[in-house]
């Protein structure tokens, strides 16, 4: 499944961020590098954390930033970025160190995304998938376990 969605060019691991919103600015703004996204979908992001609450951390360690498509979403997409340093969301006390961004144009079209993020939380690899400082290494994880 991680053949889907995950390469080289949509994975950064052991990134520096001074704060969450750095992190998602990072994070989703690979997915306006892919052509996935318009950068109002990255401000689309940072604006919906600030104004629903930290929705985006859907389990300890690990959050999923995206908003609705009409933000700017441009195709289906997504990155996964993990953090040297973990981030607190404010009004969350997990500490993030895996975010898996994504775009979707509709409802359907980012389920096989929103399947391997269920699949790594529910196989307990979110520190591992931290720990990763290689793609390579990091694909060992997803096949390993």
């Amino acid at each position: 499944m991680e053949s889907l969605v995950l390469n080289k060019d949509n994975v950064k691991l052991k990134v520096n961020a001074s704060d969450w919103e750095e992190a998602v600015r990072i994070g989703a703004g690979m997915l306006v590098e892919q052509g996935c996204a318009k950068q109002s979908y990255v401000d689309g992001i940072i604006a919906s954390v600030k104004e629903l609450g930290p929705y985006i951390v859907i389990a300890d360690g690990i959050a999923m930033p995206h908003t609705r498509p009409e933000q700017g979403a441009i195709g289906i997409g997504c990155s996964l970025i993990t953090l040297n340093q973990p981030v607190k969301f404010d009004g969350d006390d997990s500490e993030v160190k895996v975010m898996i961004c994504f775009s979707a144009v509709d409802s359907e079209s980012h389920m096989d995304i929103l399947k391997m993020i269920v699949e790594f939380v529910e196989r307990g690899l979110i520190d591992d998938i931290a720990k990763a400082t290689t793609y390579e290494e990091l694909l060992e994880v997803i096949k390993e376990k």
